[in-house]
């Protein structure tokens, strides 16, 4: 029932578009200088998923307007949606430059570099949004993962405390699976359990904290629970991989070599970086 719901929902958005394509075409007949018109109909074309169709119309719009903030953040969204990061960083970066307090411009901006794995620049980014509003959590999650990827596990944790802190009562569970995380980067097992504990609480159906978890306590020598951990990662997940590679290892740890071989093979099959 509620699949032909939203069949019907989205049927008669598609109408609704098409209508509104209709009418921007009759405005710009109208008058072939309507920047407006343009950024509009492209952003139709764009929900209909047609994103050539749609920066088509943003490239036109900036043509007759180069200043037109808009189209510029459309273009972008655009372009993000086709994995152009590169094209996407530009047009942000034009947002900025025309409006340098956008904070949503900084943070397409920061999740195009990282997309492309330039954190450093990401991060700056994330320190922008910051000093617009020191209470933005997103930004301090989006920065402290963005440092867990250098490496700067102890900046990452930081962040993580920070988002925390700001609002105690809606961490959530990813929250805390993403500081013990970085925890466990430092190498401070016993600290990451406590928040991947937390976490569970919080979700009790989420496999990669049980997997993190599983990892923790091997980390701690702890590998009959690293095991337990692996179990119910796997009896949630079953496709990934690095499940079976991780309780693969925990195996061999304790002597149970037959079960660690299974778990290799089943690893390998899955994704042959594990072979």
């Amino acid at each position: 029932m509620h699949d032909k719901i939203a069949a019907s929902n989205r049927a008669f958005r598609v109408a609704e578009l098409e209508l509104a394509i209709q009418d921007y075409d009759m405005a710009i007949q109208l008058d072939p200088n309507d920047a407006m018109a343009y950024a509009n109909r492209g952003i139709a074309y764009d929900e209909l998923g047609e994103g050539q169709l749609a920066i088509h119309d943003f490239d036109k719009a900036i043509q007759l307007n180069p200043n037109y903030t808009k189209a510029y953040f459309e273009r972008g969204d655009a372009y993000d949606k086709l994995g152009e990061l590169e094209l996407v960083i530009q047009d942000f970066g034009d947002v900025i430059r025309l409006d340098p307090s956008d904070v949503r411009a900084y943070y397409n901006r920061g999740a195009a570099y990282s997309g492309l794995g330039q954190y450093q620049r990401a991060i700056q980014d994330y320190d922008k949004i910051i000093q617009l509003d020191q209470s933005d959590d997103f930004a301090y999650s989006d920065r402290a993962e963005a440092y867990a990827e250098l490496g700067q596990y102890e900046r990452a944790v930081q962040d993580y405390d920070k988002v925390i802190q700001l609002y105690p009562e809606s961490a959530s569970a990813n929250d805390y699976n993403n500081r013990g995380a970085a925890y466990s980067g430092l190498g401070q097992y016993q600290r990451a359990i406590q928040d991947y504990d937390k976490a569970i609480r919080l979700n009790p159906k989420y496999a990669d904290t049980y997997n993190n978890r599983g990892a923790a306590y091997s980390g701690l020598g702890q590998y009959q629970r690293a095991i337990q951990d692996y179990d119910k990662a796997i009896q949630m997940w079953a496709p990934e991989a690095s499940y079976y590679n991780n309780r693969s290892v925990a195996y061999r740890k304790v002597g149970k070599d037959a079960e660690a071989d299974a778990d290799k093979d089943k690893a390998c099959l899955k994704d042959r970086k594990y072979c």
